[in-house]
């Protein structure tokens, strides 16, 4: 269920919050431009003053209670005036659908991308991880927005819009990270810490390893190559971030004895890569399956993700068996598709659902 104790929301562009009786003259007046009355397909065929104090004191008050509705205001900052209107439906425990609309003289300053920005950090908040977006195929405008407030296109169908009518719709998706779990991750012999400044020698030697380096892209580790890859881990502190990625040394006692990442690859879908590395010396022992499952845990039941995959040279036979061990499938074998050191290799791929994962447990 939506938590609307964190309305109303405001940026310099909007302010997102609860309709009010007020609101009613200037929401029928809206609905009634030619843009919204074709696209928009509002439950209602036409809003008078009437009908529209009507809806924001029943269906919008009720939704608002029970917290699977939200017809909410987007509203000027300074003044206040309602500018359109946001709802939020079809709320389950897992993700909602959004639509908007805007009054023609509140077009084309950014306020639809504010205002949905906006209502992605109260679902965010709220424990939803996606949000879905329905669009008639010929309302470029709202194509255009739904992509710039980072929605992507997931399909093209007939569907059934609010107003009841059948719709050739485009479909759009957003998958919406939670934050970071309190870190270090523990597990039953392990921890898993984000990266420090300090990390950079032992790093070094690990990676400097002809056995490490074989079956990676990067040559064997040198001090500046070191300091580079070091640089990049920093920065890579969870899903939520720019960054997109999650990076994680694996300490025994407080040693360091390799390191784990997990990275988006289609963030709209909530599809992410795995990978690994162990220090030779403490292979066989199975630190590396208890890392590996602690960190896919986290994917699934952190956050939410849909599909992890994991890609090695298919020469890495112990990588393989440990994707294996921890319920991930083989999914393809691709021939010859890296150049590496000098030699064309080949790649294994491995997924695994969070459907598989649930089941599996």
């Amino acid at each position: 269920m939506l938590d609307l104790s964190f309305l109303p929301l405001v940026d310099d562009r909007v302010r997102l919050r609860p309709l009010r009786t007020e609101d009613a003259e200037d929401y029928a007046e809206g609905t009634q431009d030619r843009a919204v009355r074709r696209y928009a397909h509002l439950p209602e065929p036409r809003y008078t003053p009437t009908t529209a104090r009507s809806m924001i004191e029943g269906a919008a008050r009720r939704g608002l209670e029970r917290g699977d509705l939200a017809v909410l205001a987007i509203a000027d900052p300074s003044d206040d005036r309602l500018l359109g209107s946001l709802v939020i439906f079809d709320v389950t425990d897992e993700g909602a659908e959004i639509g908007f609309w805007l009054r023609p003289d509140a077009r084309g300053a950014g306020r639809s991308v504010a205002a949905i920005d906006l209502a992605i950090g109260l679902v965010r908040r709220s424990g939803l991880h996606s949000l879905t977006a329905r669009t008639v195929t010929g309302n470029t405008a709202s194509q255009r927005v739904l992509e710039q407030a980072g929605f992507t296109e997931t399909g093209r169908n007939i569907s059934t819009a609010p107003s009841g009518r059948r719709i050739e719709a485009v479909r759009y998706t957003r998958w919406l990270p939670r934050p970071t779990p309190t870190l270090p991750l523990t597990s039953e012999r392990l921890t898993l810490r984000l990266h420090r400044p300090g990390d950079v020698e032992w790093l070094r030697r690990l990676y400097e390893r002809p056995e490490v380096a074989r079956y990676l892209l990067d040559p064997p580790w040198t001090a500046q190559l070191a300091e580079t890859r070091l640089s990049e881990r920093l920065t890579r502190s969870g899903l939520e971030t720019d960054a997109g990625a999650l990076a994680l040394v694996i300490e025994l006692d407080s040693s360091p004895i390799g390191d784990i990442a997990l990275w988006l690859t289609d963030p709209a879908r909530g599809i992410a890569e795995i990978g690994w590395i162990l220090d030779p010396e403490h292979s066989g022992r199975g630190y590396a399956l208890e890392a590996v499952n602690r960190v896919l845990d986290l994917a699934i039941h952190h956050y939410r993700l849909h599909r992890v995959t994991a890609q090695m040279d298919a020469r890495n036979g112990a990588s393989a068996r440990l994707a294996e061990r921890a319920g991930m499938q083989r999914e393809a074998h691709l021939r010859q598709d890296w150049w590496s050191k000098g030699e064309w290799t080949d790649t294994l791929v491995y997924g695994v659902l969070a459907a598989d994962r649930r089941t599996r447990e």
